[in-house]
């Protein structure tokens, strides 16, 4: 799934038949990944943004996407079904020279493909790329009761490794989170 380039190619899976397309998303694809977010952003209460989406516009995801695209041991994914966004993905390095090592990794998939196995497989390029780079550590946060989530990434070889409480808000409720990592080296 790296090619010579340490970009991840694109790929297509057969998953409980629906045919899946994970690539590097292109700038081309800013609008749909703002569509997208406004989407799961009303699918879940765990994310850090609601159905409002994201704070960027058009041009700035745009920049955004060119950012993780010219980034040596960063990436953005995007997880197609039918030729539609369905889901992103991203792994992003710590800036800090020091923290070089060290990336974050998040998922996000509209609801109606929960359950099918494909956060699995778009975790797994995100491993594969971050091994594949000389990440040495991939860390996350995980709203406590997002039980699907935290299954997904204990099985992948994610510990918790402490809680952060009141973390997230929505509405009148607040969430505490575990902090997750894997240790690749």
């Amino acid at each position: 799934m790296v090619d010579g380039n340490q970009r991840i190619s694109a790929q297509t899976f057969d998953v409980e038949e629906i045919i899946t397309t994970i690539r590097q998303a292109e700038p081309i694809d800013a609008r749909a990944i703002l569509g997208l977010m406004r989407h799961v952003g009303r699918d879940t209460k765990y994310l850090t943004f609601g159905p409002e989406g994201s704070f960027l516009n058009v041009k700035q995801e745009r920049q955004l996407i060119e950012q993780y695209a010219q980034a040596e041991r960063s990436i953005l994914l995007v997880i197609e079904v039918d030729e539609q966004i369905i889901g992103i993905a991203n792994l992003a390095v710590l800036d800090n020279d020091k923290q070089s090592h060290v990336a974050e990794v998040g998922i996000s998939i509209i609801k109606e493909y929960w359950g099918y196995g494909i956060g699995r497989i778009a975790l797994e390029s995100l491993i594969e790329f971050a091994t594949s780079v000389g990440i040495m550590v991939l860390t996350l946060e995980v709203v406590i009761e997002n039980q699907r989530a935290i299954n997904l990434y204990k099985r992948l070889g994610f510990e918790i490794k402490g809680t952060l409480s009141k973390r997230l808000r929505s509405g009148q409720l607040y969430f505490d989170s575990y902090v997750m990592e894997k240790i690749l080296c």
